[in-house]
């Protein structure tokens, strides 16, 4: 669309590349002093803000852009929104559940803490972009007028799955960090009570993250081995592979606006089965390209797998409506809703 992008960010452990070309994207690291790629600590943050600021404002001294988007509110929305005024570059705020007071999160213990450091870091930048499913938590904290609610996108892929081509076992994929808030823990426990009445099922879980080894001792209490995989990090360009063998796609998370892995999911034309949250609701018509499920709990999430086992005939006509559906999000659509905002919050950087 004409727009040169640099994305500034955090350097991982010790031997980063200052600087890198990905997809014509120019991406330039920071030390930071952050150690993995694990979801970061309130120790990282900090650093992030203390060592990275400083940084990051000599940065965009030398070499100033037209328009600065912060990736979410804390720290990084603070960061822009400060430079922001000094530099007079328009600052605009993306707003997710990562740092959204009301939202379970990594953050969650401490984000009733930075209840004010998020209203500062949204109610003065130029502009708020709140991600579709969590615009009602966040108008709680957003009184920014310029505001818009924007959705999650895809690829949309040229291959596509083919739902209930396997025929035993019924294969299921989850992608996503492991940890409390994406509901593998709840997952297996729901497969457990479906394992007791049939076996004809393999799930597999692709992601890392804390809790690895209390995902792996619960699938040993509950004899799943032989139908769960945890098979670790895979590359994204890899992670195709695993869609285009798989019959459904489960999601079974905390709200969070929207998972990009599940809209992936369904460009690939995958039914979903997804807790019933808002963000979800948009991706997923209960009944006709999936099953919405209350969260937290594995019984009925359990008896929307079983459903799903028992009636494997309306999972090809659940993966053409999900395509439909995908079709609704491209990047390329998404990409026209933030064009739009941009020039109608920062006029003066298109002139």
């Amino acid at each position: 669309m004409g727009y040169e992008v640099e994305i500034l960010t955090a350097g991982i452990g010790k031997n980063f590349p200052r600087c890198e070309y990905l997809h014509g994207v120019k991406v330039i690291h920071f030390n930071t002093m952050r150690k993995t790629t694990h979801d970061a600590s309130f120790l990282e943050h900090v650093c992030f803000f203390v060592i990275g600021a400083p940084k990051i404002f000599r940065y965009l001294l030398r070499n100033r852009p037209d328009i600065m988007f912060s990736i979410f509110a804390i720290p990084t929305g603070l960061i822009a929104t400060f430079i922001s005024k000094i530099l007079r570059i328009p600052n605009i705020v993306f707003v997710d559940a990562a740092d959204l007071p009301g939202i379970e999160s990594a953050m969650q213990t401490i984000a009733k803490y930075l209840v004010i450091p998020f209203k500062l870091a949204t109610n003065y930048a130029a502009g708020v972009t709140i991600l579709e499913g969590l615009e009602d938590v966040a108008e709680k904290y957003v009184s920014n007028e310029q505001r818009i609610v924007i959705p999650n996108g895809t690829t949309i892929p040229e291959q596509t799955a083919t739902p209930g081509r396997n025929e035993s076992p019924l294969v299921f994929l989850s992608i996503g960090r492991l940890v409390l808030r994406k509901g593998f823990l709840d997952t297996i426990l729901a497969l457990a009570i479906v394992k007791k009445k049939r076996s004809d099922f393999l799930f597999n879980i692709v992601g890392y993250g804390t809790k690895e080894e209390e995902i792996a001792r619960l699938l040993q209490d509950n004899a799943l081995e032989a139908n769960i995989k945890m098979l670790g990090r895979v590359e994204y360009d890899k992670l195709s592979e695993y869609y285009l063998d798989s019959d459904v796609y489960l999601f079974y998370g905390a709200r969070e606006g929207s998972s990009l892995a599940m809209i992936e999911a369904a460009s690939y034309g995958l039914p979903v089965i997804a807790s019933d949250f808002p963000g979800n609701r948009a991706f997923v018509e209960h009944g006709q390209s999936g099953l919405l499920v209350e969260h937290r709990n594995p019984e009925k999430l359990a008896g929307a797998i079983l459903n799903v086992l028992e009636n494997r005939n309306q999972l090809p006509a659940w993966g053409i409506r999900s395509r439909e559906i995908a079709n609704c999000y491209s990047w390329s659509k998404i990409a026209e809703r933030y064009d739009t905002f941009f020039r109608k919050v920062a006029p003066k950087a298109f002139l």
